[in-house]
This record gives structure tokens, C-alpha cells and sequence, in this order.
């Protein structure tokens, strides 16, 4: 409540600055039912409070008048029988931590026994063709869970979730680069250029590797070396290793052709 507005209570409550007989009958006055009016004055005049609170119905009414209107009004619950792949979707797209929990705890508890809802939330994660998406699906995932990081923590063994899980132990500085082994940290290299293209193109990554030069050549081909299970995503960064070094060589002849062009016209006259 504005306080400008709960000034108006001044004339039904009790005035702290009562004087002379007001204060001694204010006194004698003073029983539980007027301290529980002060301190409800006191509360309305400092700030923004919670004035009501709906009911179960009242929620209802109030979400079936914003859906009546073509306004978006979730409700915990009404995911139950969504895919696990939607719910994972929608979860990471549009809710907050605290309602994605109670979401996904009641999707579970819907799907019966909690390991078999397990796998068929991770076998969404693991089917995404899309690996920025996976890494969101597996985020919320493991974030609506008590036990999430030890989830985390036994994919970094999966053959295919592998390197999304490790983008994520090392994202939430569970896991550091002296935490990685060494194929770990090749599948590291190639995940995040695989995002990388998947979120720019391939014109994207061929400017990132023009600008960085040699360190963004041995990453690529760290990439390849990788053992990085999506194949079709190597496949791009192969074709990508093999163009890059003909542009590379390509631009450094127009550089000397334009060089030496230059240095012709600077000659000068013929000495004599």
C-alpha cells in the first residue's frame, strides 16, 4: 500500500502522539486489539506489503480471467503430462528456480518410480540435436534437484553428455582446468567451439579463428583430435579446418601482391 495511502488510517487508528487525558484514556485503552492495530499502522507505513491473499479458488478465477484475456498464466501441476523434453523446455525457458522445482517434482511424481523419471529426463538431454539447448535442458535439471550435482557429477562419464556435462561442472566452478584430464579438457575445447558454430555459423567461427591466428588453429584441430561424440558437429569443424588455412593464404598473397604494388609506386624517378 502506498504510504501516502495508509496515512488515511490515521483517523481509525490510535495517534502515537496523543498528550493530557487523550494519553492516559489511550493508556487505559491500551489492550492486545489496540497493539495489534499500532503494529498493523506501522506496517502499512513503511513500505510496500502484502494486503490479501488469494485462496485456491480465487487463484483459479483470477488464472482462468488472464487466459480468457490471451495472457500467458502458468500453474504449477499443469506440466505433469508434458514430454520430458517440453517440460525441460518450458522450465528453462520460463520459470524461476522455485516454481521449476515444484514443477519437476510433481512431473516425477506423476511418472511413478524416481530413477525411470530420471532416465527419461536425461534421454531428452541426451537426444537434443541442439547442444546449446541440451546444456539449458541439463542446467534446470540439475538445478530443480536436491541431488542435481551428483547427477552432474556421474554424466561427466556418459559417452554421449559427456562434454555438456563438464560445460557445466566447469561453468558453475565445480570442476577447474586442473580438475580436467586430458581427454576431458579436448572434449572441453571441442564442445565450445561446436556452441560456438552452432551459435554464429560457420562464418562466425572462421572470424574468430582469422582474428586469434595460431591459438585458434591448435584448438581446432584439438577439437578434431577430441573423440567429441557428435560427429556431424566434427564433420563442420573439419570442413572449417580445411578452408581456413586457403583463406589464410589467399588473403596473405593479396597482402604482398598489394605491398609490392605499393612499393612500385613508391620508386620514385629513375637515377640518371
Amino acid at each position: 500500500m502506498p504510504t501516502g495511502r495508509a496515512g488515511l488510517l490515521n483517523d481509525a487508528l490510535p495517534d502515537e502522539t496523543l498528550s493530557g487525558d487523550a494519553l492516559l484514556r489511550d493508556a487505559q485503552l491500551d489492550d492486545e486489539g489496540t497493539q495489534r492495530a499500532r503494529k498493523l499502522k506501522s506496517e502499512l507505513s513503511s513500505g510496500p506489503v502484502e494486503l490479501i491473499r488469494l485462496t485456491d479458488l480465487g487463484t483459479d478465477s483470477v488464472r482462468r480471467r488472464l487466459l480468457a484475456e490471451g495472457r500467458d498464466a502458468p500453474l504449477i501441476g499443469e506440466l505433469a503430462q508434458a514430454s520430458p523434453a517440453g517440460l525441460l523446455g518450458v522450465l528453462a525457458d520460463h520459470y524461476d528456480p522455485e516454481s521449476a522445482r515444484a514443477e519437476l517434482a510433481a512431473w516425477i511424481a506423476v511418472h511413478g518410480d524416481r530413477s525411470a523419471a530420471l532416465e527419461q529426463l536425461v534421454h531428452a538431454v541426451r537426444t537434443m540435436p541442439f547442444r546449446t539447448r541440451a546444456e539449458a535442458m541439463l542446467d534446470v535439471l540439475v538445478s530443480s534437484l536436491d541431488d542435481g550435482e551428483l547427477l552432474l557429477r556421474s554424466l561427466r562419464s556418459d559417452s554421449w553428455l559427456a562434454p555438456t556435462a563438464l560445460s557445466l561442472l566447469a561453468r558453475r566452478e565445480i570442476l577447474t582446468p586442473e580438475d580436467l584430464t586430458e581427454p576431458e579438457s579436448l572434449l572441453m575445447v571441442a564442445e565450445s567451439l561446436l556452441q560456438l558454430c552452432e551459435a554464429t555459423g560457420a562464418d562466425g567461427v572462421r572470424e574468430v579463428l582469422r582474428q586469434q591466428g595460431r591459438e585458434a588453429e591448435e584448438a581446432l584441430r584439438a577439437a578434431l583430435a577430441s573423440g567429441h561424440p557428435d560427429r556431424e558437429g566434427l564433420a563442420d569443424l573439419q570442413a572449417l579446418a580445411e578452408r581456413v588455412p586457403r583463406e589464410h593464404k589467399a588473403h596473405v598473397g593479396l597482402v604482398q601482391q598489394r605491398g609490392h604494388r605499393e612499393n612500385g609506386r613508391r620508386g620514385g624517378r629513375r637515377r640518371r
